[in-house]
């Protein structure tokens, strides 16, 4: 007679190490800004490179202050170690969902779309420890969920733009 032991294999999903707030921060700006700026010079008639160069210099240092809000200052701060054994990582991917979605109206700096990664991000960090008994299930759902709705609409705004020769909805001054 034999008998079947099953074991369960963790997921093998790499946990953010000390730096991985910067490598996200970095990939995020370098990625949305690269489609920022090129959309932005598509979109619109070539007006020279004193134009360009203005929309150029606004999103950069927007997208610095953005990511570096962002990822230099929240994401950093809930990937630490709380002394008290609380999921920061939880929390922190509530509040980055919430601004993730509370941040449209500063649409026109694509802020949303550089914020939600980061609740995606503290999200699975939260809970992978709330799997390890630091609780914060439900902060970390509903920041990653915030998260994946910001970039869900967002997705749905660029493709009424793309269908619409350009313009976003009334709403957002197209």
């Amino acid at each position: 007679m034999s008998s079947v032991i099953e074991h369960e294999s963790p997921r093998a999903v790499s946990r953010p190490d000390g730096r991985s707030w910067f490598r996200w921060g970095a990939a995020v700006f370098a990625g949305v800004e690269t489609v920022h700026v090129a959309g932005g010079t598509l979109a619109n008639d070539w007006e020279g490179w004193g134009t360009f160069l203005e929309v150029l210099g606004f999103v950069v240092v927007t997208g610095v202050v953005l990511v570096g809000l962002a990822y230099g200052l929240l994401v950093r701060w809930s990937l630490k170690t709380s002394q008290r054994g609380r999921n920061r990582a939880a929390l922190g991917a509530l509040i980055a969902g919430a601004l993730a979605v509370a941040t449209y109206p500063l649409f026109f700096m694509w802020t949303p779309i550089l914020i939600a990664p980061a609740a995606l991000l503290l999200g699975r960090e939260g809970l992978a420890r709330a799997r390890e008994g630091q609780g914060g299930r439900r902060s970390a759902l509903a920041g990653a969920a915030l998260g994946l709705a910001s970039l869900a609409v967002f997705a749905v705004l660029v493709g009424y733009a793309v269908s619409h020769d350009g313009n976003y909805p009334w709403i957002f001054g197209g």
